[in-house]
């Protein structure tokens, strides 16, 4: 057997076992099954969005991971999910994303209102510009789909949480008796401004958090108060939080982040 034939038939063998230890080692894993539900508040009309995992079985008890954002980041979280979970690498668990039937424009809308804790209110610094004779139009998203950011477009958090807990939660737990096990919220920007204004106002009402690039500099960093945190330090469940954000991103982003991990640090909660 010459070179060029010993080299094929080694990679040949090589590309065998690599191809076939994962089916070997591994149950055949059958594709996600996807249902989606409506579930009106009083102001906002949204669109649930479940994923179960492969090889879902409902005799099963499961953990959630609810994700807002779902109209824009729903195939970022479910690839990301399905990649990690068949290689093994994370437990299965039921992926609930919050959305809203619409165009870009309605989806800005409803996230600048949801998530925001209070009416947005102009900074020092803008309204010094203003008084100086600039004219500032400050809005929340891109081009023509942005929502201007004003005291009628914001600080609707409290109705979500109504939401979240009056109608969202306890419709699930009907639904669906097996997610019954621990709750986890992905929050992104205004989403992990809102998942932090949760941990101050009902932190039991969730188990565990991800909050990544959140805004916490809402209406000059009101919400980073240690005191406001007292609700969460005192509880006696156990949480998880994961706070990421990247250190090249703006600065109004990455100096409030630093000061919410600070405050967390000092809690020295024992759950």
């Amino acid at each position: 057997m010459n070179k060029k034939k010993i080299s094929a038939f080694y990679l040949t063998v090589v590309l065998t076992i690599l191809t076939n230890i994962p089916v070997l080692g591994q149950e055949i894993r059958e594709s996600n099954i996807i249902e989606s539900h409506e579930i009106s508040s009083e102001n906002q009309d949204y669109l649930i969005k479940i994923t179960f995992p492969p090889n879902y079985d409902n005799k099963r008890s499961y953990n959630v991971l609810y994700y807002l954002d779902a109209w824009f980041i729903s195939d970022l979280v479910t690839g990301s999910y399905n990649v990690l979970n068949r290689c093994e690498y994370v437990e299965d668990i039921v992926l609930i994303g919050i959305s809203i039937e619409g165009n870009e424009f309605d989806f800005n809308k409803q996230r600048v209102m949801d998530f925001t804790p209070t009416k947005y209110k102009l900074s020092k610094k803008f309204k010094t510009l203003i008084s100086k004779g600039n004219k500032l139009i400050l809005k929340s998203g891109s081009g023509e789909n942005a929502v201007l950011k004003s005291s009628e477009t914001t600080g609707g958090a409290d109705n979500f949480i109504e939401f979240l807990s009056g109608k969202l939660f306890p419709f699930i737990e009907k639904e669906y008796s097996n997610l019954n096990k621990r709750k986890g919220l992905l929050g992104h920007s205004l989403g992990a401004l809102f998942g932090t204004y949760l941990i101050q106002k009902k932190s039991n009402l969730i188990d565990d958090y991800i909050l990544i690039s959140g805004s916490h500099n809402w209406n000059e960093n009101e919400i980073l108060k240690k005191e406001l945190f007292d609700e969460f330090k005192k509880s006696s469940e156990f949480h998880q939080l994961f706070l990421s954000y990247g250190k090249s991103e703006i600065k109004r982003t990455t100096e409030s982040n630093e000061k919410l991990n600070t405050i967390i640090e000092s809690l020295d909660k024992n759950n």
